[in-house]
């Protein structure tokens, strides 16, 4: 008799594959959802440390933007005030009250200057200028030697050597640059160099 052989895989077997591949497809989908909810958690966790930088960096960057602003501001009053010509100049004279020989300037407050600058700023400033003059006149024996080392070398010391009142009309002149960038220019004025006017005046220049 004839034997009857099938070469077909049988069903259940097909069956044991479909189950391994459904079991796979939801290992797969179960690994995906958790790394998916991982990523989420973190990124929840890392946002407010990451907002937190970014709020610290924009104000720190706005900051230096500000002083940056700032300080090229009073830098170009500074200079737009000393490249503009002024409108009017107003003197503070000599004060020859004590003697002639003494270098000292009035503190009567100019009308002019009123809603600029006040009373106690002005006769700060003039008083301040009268004291440098007061250091620079004095009388010592070193001041005398250097006058007597003046006329001996026909006044070329002085090129080489610089002497007290040289050294105190430098400080005087560097205490008026201050007080210009800190209160005249802020209100278009400016001190001009007493040394230009041989000191007989002080001029202050009035700017629209």
């Amino acid at each position: 008799m004839f034997t009857n052989t099938n070469c077909e895989p049988s069903l259940p077997k097909a069956i044991h594959l479909k189950r391994e591949s459904a079991s796979l497809a939801q290992q797969s989908k179960h690994i995906d959802t958790t790394t998916l909810i991982n990523n989420t958690s973190s990124s929840t966790i890392n946002s407010p440390t990451l907002r937190l930088s970014s709020s610290v960096s924009s104000t720190i960057m706005t900051a230096k933007k500000n002083n940056n602003a700032m300080t090229a501001k009073a830098h170009e009053t500074n200079i737009t005030i000393k490249q503009r010509v002024p409108v009017k100049s107003i003197r503070i004279e000599r004060d020859y009250s004590k003697a002639d020989g003494i270098t000292r300037f009035s503190t009567e407050y100019p009308a002019e200057l009123e809603g600029k600058i006040s009373v106690q700023e002005f006769a700060h400033t003039i008083n301040e200028i009268n004291k440098y003059m007061d250091y620079a006149d004095r009388i010592s024996w070193r001041i005398v030697l250097e006058n007597i080392m003046e006329i001996l070398t026909i006044y070329i010391s002085p090129i080489f050597i610089s002497t007290h009142y040289q050294r105190a009309v430098r400080q005087l002149l560097l205490f008026i640059e201050s007080e210009n960038s800190n209160i005249y220019y802020p209100q278009s004025l400016s001190i001009s160099d007493p040394v230009k006017a041989a000191f007989l005046f002080i001029e202050i220049n009035y700017y629209d």
